[in-house]
C-alpha cells in the first residue's frame, strides 16, 4: 500500500493574516487587498472560518474525512487539489481568500511521488453527475443521427434524391457532404455505415452503473486520488462494489485515496484511517465511535425484530 501524500497543515487565522499583511507591504504588494477594511470584515469567511485554529492531518494509504455538513471535508480536498495544481472537471465554491489561503497550507509528499510524477486527480460528485449527463446527451445525439441515417438509407433504396436550392458556399459544402454520404451508404452495409459515420450508443445503464464505470475507468494508474462524496448516485450494493475496487487498487496497484464521505459503508472500509472533523483537533476515530454510525446502529437496533 502506498502513501504519497503524508501530511497537510493549515495555518490558523491569526498567523495567516499577520503573515499576509506583513508580506503584502514588501514582497507581495498584490496581497495588499487584505489590509482594506471591507476585506478584513470577511476574514471569517470561506475557507478561513472553517479552520480558525489551524489543522494538522496525517494521511494513510486510505484516509477518510468524516464530519457533518460544513465541517470542511470537501474544502480540505479542494485545498489539496489547488496545491497539487490538479485540473478540475467542474467548478467549485471559491472566495477571494481561497487561492491565497492555499499558498500558506503545507503539503508534504513522499519522494516517490515527486520523483516519478505520480498521477494526481480529484473526483467530485459534480464530476460524476456531469459524466452521467454527458453520456445521456451523447446517446440522445447518436440516436438522432441513427434515425436520420435510417431515413437516408430508405431514400437511397427508393432512388430518391432531392437537390435543394444552393444559396451560397455553405449550402454547396453541405450538399457535397450529403452526396458523399449517400454514395458511401450505397456501397456499404447499413451496420458498417452506422459504425463509420454515426457510432453506437453507450450501453443503457442506470446513473449508478454509469457512475461506478466512471470511477473504475478514471482511476487507472498509481497515484493520489481525492474523492469527494463518491457515494452519490450509488446504491448500497454499488457502494460495496466501489469499496471493493478501492480496497483492491490500494492494496495491489499503488493508489492512495483521501475520501470525504457520509457513507457508513465506505467509512467501514477495513484498514482505512478515519479523521473526525467534527471534533476539535480532528482526531483519528474508529468506525464504531462515529456519531452518525451510532445513530444508524440505534435506528436498526430498534427495528431488529423486523429482520427476524
Amino acid at each position: 500500500m502506498s502513501r504519497y501524500i503524508t501530511s497537510l497543515t493549515l495555518p490558523d487565522k491569526d498567523s495567516f493574516l499577520l503573515t499576509v499583511i506583513a508580506e503584502s507591504k514588501n514582497d507581495h504588494p498584490e496581497w495588499s487587498f487584505v489590509r482594506m477594511p471591507f476585506f478584513q470584515n470577511e476574514v471569517d469567511g470561506y475557507p478561513i472560518g472553517l479552520f480558525p485554529k489551524g489543522l494538522s492531518l496525517e494521511f494513510s494509504p486510505v484516509t477518510i474525512l468524516y464530519g457533518n455538513n460544513g465541517s470542511g471535508k470537501s474544502t480540505i480536498l479542494n485545498l489539496m487539489a489547488e496545491i497539487l495544481e490538479i485540473g478540475r472537471r467542474s467548478p467549485i465554491n471559491n472566495s477571494r481568500y481561497f487561492s491565497l489561503f492555499a499558498k500558506f497550507c503545507q503539503l508534504t509528499t513522499h519522494s516517490d511521488f515527486d520523483d516519478i510524477d505520480r498521477r494526481r486527480d480529484i473526483i467530485t460528485s459534480d464530476d460524476v453527475f456531469k459524466h452521467c449527463f454527458q453520456v445521456r446527451d451523447a446517446n440522445r445525439t447518436i440516436t438522432k443521427s441513427q434515425n436520420e441515417a435510417i431515413q437516408m438509407k430508405r431514400s437511397v433504396m427508393r432512388g430518391e434524391f432531392q437537390v435543394t436550392q444552393l444559396r451560397g458556399l455553405e449550402d454547396f459544402e453541405r450538399w457535397k457532404h450529403d452526396v458523399s454520404q449517400r454514395r458511401d451508404l450505397g456501397k456499404k452495409s447499413f451496420s458498417v455505415y452506422l459504425r463509420d459515420h454515426v457510432g453506437h450508443t453507450h450501453t443503457p445503464a442506470s446513473n449508478g452503473e454509469t457512475a461506478l464505470e466512471f470511477f473504475t475507468s478514471t482511476i487507472n494508474s498509481a497515484g493520489v486520488y481525492l474523492l469527494d462524496e463518491p457515494e452519490n448516485s450509488l446504491s448500497p450494493a454499488f457502494q460495496l462494489k466501489l469499496l471493493e475496487f478501492l480496497e483492491q487498487t490500494s492494496e495491489w496497484m499503488g493508489m492512495q485515496y483521501i475520501i470525504a464521505t457520509h457513507s457508513p459503508l465506505l467509512l467501514g472500509m477495513p484498514k482505512a484511517k478515519i479523521i473526525n472533523l467534527d471534533e476539535e483537533g480532528a482526531p483519528e476515530r474508529k468506525w464504531s465511535e462515529l456519531e452518525n454510525i451510532r445513530i444508524l446502529h440505534d435506528f436498526f437496533a430498534e427495528r431488529e425484530a423486523e429482520f427476524k
